[in-house]
């Protein structure tokens, strides 16, 4: 159980990522694949008690055929998605079913047959075991084992062995499990047996068995729909915290099956009480739980003002008070809920005499948690975060877990001890309900709102240095943060990402945008009156929101119908689309959460595919100049043409590739971006005439060709999906400080 935990949560992780490459990394694709995993899960734990009831006489190894199962239909799974995206692609353009049906369709094909045969490993191997203490020790033995390949899936397995490397490795785990078991056979009881053999009716002191075996399994479900949820919360508040790097997703829900995995295995001694003493234990579990949640909200308003230097946004430094908040919001009540879901197994399981009747019973409690956890993970994205926001969202979670505490203390307590749980429990609720907390470090916002992807808000920025600059901050707490407004060469460089493909472009009829930001590029596209279209593409809704009311800078050009703005995945949008642009620009950062899939080998083949001829891909490239060398080498690999300009000063550049040769500067004209000019490159030098961009490019090779010499030169220079960028930022300190700062 613990191998296939592992393997488990190492296969999600990886579904997640291939996914994300294939139908973008939107919310919607990281749903669907949450969805069939937990979905796949619960039916087939559902289906186990059914199988076992086969009118067969013959012995099989039942477990070990559904782990070489579930290696054989991944393996066949994988083969299609890693090679063959682009026929992934066409059926998806060609598909006539709504965004939302086509992509769960597309993923419940490759990840709901594999997860079913997950479903039935976990009732298969109670059905060998006698009681509901084993069926406790063999869900903490899972629950370990999913927080082992959380924590190592990015941490340890990606970053050093690719995904085709994690792959294999979950193959051998499910292998060894197999091997494991191999000679356990199981024997069939057909139905008509079953039915032989009446469950015990247990009296359980003044307590109606039916009643607590319901609110036993409303627990289960609750329990199932607050650990979704909770998890879906803390990976908005540890992006807050830690930065938005990729592996952040595997360490919270690491530590979350952690928590879930110590309390499991801490149960079996709670299960040795009666069964009233039991459910005192659990009553007096959701009191306390809520009471560190009253506890971390006193704290959690702290711990956000100092989470976030204003004067310097990028230095995010992990504080005690952040650690504090987490163990009392998140670490504390996981391992709580630990202990709730075997204890709810073993109240359900009560009167069952066979083992059939036993896995069965276990079968609805785990299927009614995990259909409750794919309600919880849907509705706290889709409906909770819209509605509430973040803080409240945790608010509601917590408040229901006392509900239902205080639903069983009326139920199952008498006498004073009815009236004293009571009256906690109701002074609990209005305790955390009243309590304010919001996610803006600054004491004022120009635009603040939370959706399915996190929050965003328009901050201004402390003077830096005591300089009184009007700088502002466009803050996620899940994607990234948009370099602060006001501050270097931002507005440069984002105008010259328009201004450099616009002078060697064939024709600039259409233009696409990705990664909209402050809107510098649409902006400065719009100034060109050549230009008939422009899309652009922000993967985040609240950035397109935002726009009109960015009172900072000039936001006319959002009036021009000639733009287009569209919240989408910038890769998924360009491979599922069948139109062809004269110029495609890119503007991301190569240490946020999936960003790496815009500076691929892998992505710019799909946009060389959807270039006009004599089009243009421009792209803004910077990091650390280990990272740079990749990048750049990876660029000029995969453009038969290309040129070289300036970005950041000394720090990035701006790459310009073509599938057609392109021209010299003396023959481009500059009348056609004459509301562009003059701009500005590195060392604020002019650019104005053909020959200054010359200089600027002849510039640029310099340094380059110096950076080459300077800097080691990586193992693997070609980056692909295998996150070689999020690898060269990995260490052990990166675990507690979010955000590279050498670049």
């Amino acid at each position: 159980m613990f191998l296939t935990g592992f393997a488990g949560l190492l296969y999600q992780i990886l579904w997640i990522r291939t996914f994300s490459s294939i139908l973008g990394g939107t919310t919607l694709s990281i749903s669907c694949v949450i969805a069939h995993f937990m979905l796949g899960l619960g039916l087939g734990t559902a289906s186990a008690p059914k199988l076992l009831q086969r009118d067969s006489k013959k012995q099989l190894p039942l477990y070990a055929f559904c782990e070489i199962s579930i290696v054989l239909v991944i393996a066949l799974g994988f083969l299609f998605l890693m090679g063959a995206p682009e026929g992934l692609a066409h059926i998806l353009r060609a598909s006539s079913l709504p965004k939302l049906v086509s992509h769960f369709v597309m993923t419940g094909v490759f990840i709901f047959p594999a997860t079913f045969l997950m479903g039935l490993s976990f009732p298969l191997m109670s059905y060998k075991f006698a009681s509901a203490k084993d069926h406790q020790w063999l869900y903490a033995a899972n629950c370990l084992g999913g927080a082992a390949g959380a924590f190592s899936s990015y941490v340890i397995l990606v970053y050093n062995f690719g995904l085709s490397g994690t792959l294999y490795f979950g193959f051998f785990l499910n292998v060894l499990a197999a091997a494991l078991f191999i000679r356990q056979k199981f024997v069939f009881t057909p139905k008509s047996v079953q039915d032989e053999a009446p469950s015990v009716v247990l009296e359980i002191g003044e307590y109606s068995p039916q009643a607590i075996k319901y609110w036993a399994l409303a627990l289960s479900a609750l329990s199932g729909f607050f650990v979704l949820s909770l998890e879906q919360i803390w990976f908005r508040l540890a992006h807050l915290f830690l930065g938005g790097r990729i592996y952040v997703h595997s360490l919270v829900l690491s530590v979350l099956l952690l928590t879930l995995a110590l309390g499991a295995f801490l149960s079996p001694r709670l299960s040795k009480l009666k069964t009233s003493s039991q459910l005192n234990a659990v009553l007096f579990i959701l009191r306390f739980t809520g009471l560190l949640a009253a506890a971390g909200f006193v704290l959690l308003p702290q711990a956000i003002s100092v989470g976030i230097d204003l004067s310097h946004p990028y230095a995010k430094t992990v504080q005690v008070i952040f650690l504090v908040v987490l163990l009392l919001i998140a670490i504390l009540p996981g391992l709580l809920l630990g202990l709730c879901f075997p204890l709810s197994l073993k109240v359900i399981q009560t009167g069952a005499s066979t083992p059939l009747q036993r896995t069965r019973s276990l079968s609805q409690a785990v299927y009614v948690n995990t259909f409750a956890s794919v309600l919880g993970s849907l509705v706290s994205t889709y409906i909770l975060f819209s509605w509430l926001g973040t803080i409240d969202s945790l608010k509601f979670l917590f408040i229901s877990l006392i509900l239902l505490g205080l639903l069983g203390s009326v139920l199952f307590l008498r006498g004073p001890s009815r009236f004293s749980t009571t009256f906690v429990s109701v002074m609990l609720i209005a305790f955390i309900g009243t309590r304010s907390a919001n996610l803006n470090p600054a004491t004022s916002a120009l635009f603040e709102a939370e959706d399915e992807f996190g929050y965003l808000n328009v901050i201004p920025l402390n003077p830096k240095d005591n300089i009184p600059i009007n700088r502002w901050a466009m803050f996620h707490n899940y994607a990234t943060l948009v370099a602060p407004y006001g501050f270097g060469e931002t507005a440069m460089v984002q105008r010259n990402l328009a201004l450099f493909p616009a002078l060697l472009s064939k024709s600039v009829d259409d233009v696409l945008v990705v990664g909209m930001g402050y809107g510098l590029t649409t902006e400065a596209f719009v100034k060109i009156p050549a230009v008939k279209n422009i899309t652009s593409v922000d993967i985040l809704p609240l950035v397109l929101k935002a726009q009109s009311l960015l009172s900072f800078k000039d936001t006319d050009y959002l009036k021009d119908p000639r733009v287009e703005n569209v919240a989408d995945d910038g890769r998924s949008y360009i491979a599922l689309s069948s139109k062809k642009w004269d110029i495609i620009t890119v503007n991301v950062d190569p240490y946020g959460p999936g960003t790496t899939y815009l500076m691929s080998k892998n992505f710019y083949e799909i946009v060389r595919g959807h270039l006009n001829p004599g089009g243009i891909y421009a792209q803004l490239l910077f990091g650390a100049p280990r990272d740079l060398k990749s990048l750049i080498y990876t660029a000029q690999k995969s453009f038969p043409y290309f040129r070289l300009m300036p970005g950041y000063s000394y720090d990035g550049i701006i790459f310009i590739g073509s599938n057609s040769p392109l021209p010299e500067w003396p023959a481009v004209s500059m009348a056609s971006v004459a509301g562009l000019l003059p701009s500005f490159s590195w060392d604020e030098a002019l650019l104005k005439t053909p020959e200054d961009f010359w200089d600027a490019e002849k510039v640029v090779r310099a340094w380059i060709e110096y950076n080459d010499r300077e800097v080691s030169t990586p193992a693997k220079m070609v980056t692909d999906d295998n996150l070689l960028i999020e690898t060269s930022r990995t260490n052990s300190t990166d675990l507690l400080l979010s955000y590279p700062k050498d670049y």
